[in-house]
């Protein structure tokens, strides 16, 4: 299995418009973060998670020449207005591709892109072919058994996803304030472990680099990495704080399982 991250940044990204701050002015590539989103393949079987509003540059960029299905975390801006890029995939591969979220997210998603899926096709007139699933317990894209676990995430309906394949296994939240028990559980143990790492500061949704690092250690991964950064962390910089087996993840990090 090869994780792609397709972004790594909050939802404003950075640079952040307007700001000059010495993150948003630094060359250092690591710290140009597109919206958040990942990108899973295997021999039969590539899943994007997230849909950000950076998908289309995120997919030229890092060469995304698949999906076979979207799993969606919840229905915030920053992880579903690149959904409409998905229809290239549509023409790529002839097939409807399949859309997984909680009942809440695919409500949403219905609501927001009303005009997929209602209206007869017209010439000229190119609309994604989508399949809009709840999901509520474990399923199987190919050889990938994907697992959705609930997370609080203020008021959005929000899923994490574990992906387990041919022994190997993957979590990912980039949107967390606190972790049920039962989902602590969920993820305990995986090979690679993605978490939401905001910045050191307080938020009232997100979790900060602090209690990020200690609920990694409590799911005890092999590897684990912070992702959905904002503008506060410096990439080196913070990299160097990080407790062994502990990394602050950047756009374009590649890993195989």
């Amino acid at each position: 299995m090869k994780i792609t991250f397709l972004g790594t940044g909050t939802s404003v990204g950075i640079p952040v418009i307007g700001c000059d701050c010495r993150v948003c002015r630094s060359r250092d590539p690591r710290n140009k973060r597109r919206r958040s989103s990942l990108y899973l393949q295997t021999p039969d079987a590539s899943i994007v998670i997230d849909t950000s509003l950076d998908f289309r540059e995120q997919a030229i960029a890092y060469g995304v020449p698949r999906v076979d299905a979207v799993l969606v975390t919840h229905s915030h801006a920053d992880h579903i207005f690149g959904l409409d890029d998905i229809r290239r995939y549509n023409t790529l591969q002839g097939m409807v591709i399949p859309v997984y979220g909680s009942s809440e997210t695919i409500a949403d998603l219905i609501r927001i892109f009303n005009y997929i899926n209602v209206h007869e096709p017209e010439p000229g007139v190119f609309r994604p072919r989508l399949d809009f699933k709840e999901v509520h317990q474990s399923l199987a894209v190919g050889s990938i058994t994907v697992t959705p676990l609930p997370v609080i995430h203020g008021k959005a309906a929000t899923y994490g996803y574990r992906l387990d394949h041919q022994g190997r296994s993957v979590g990912y939240v980039p949107d967390c304030k606190e972790m049920p028990e039962g989902t602590v559980n969920g993820f305990r143990g995986v090979d690679v472990m993605i978490l939401d790492g905001l910045r050191h500061r307080a938020h009232p949704t997100h979790l900060t680099v602090e209690k990020a690092i200690g609920l990694l250690e409590r799911i005890g991964a092999r590897h684990s990495y912070l992702t959905h950064i904002c503008h506060d962390l410096d990439h080196e910089e913070t990299q160097e704080s990080m407790p062994p087996g502990v990394f602050l993840a950047c756009d374009g990090l590649a890993l195989n399982l």
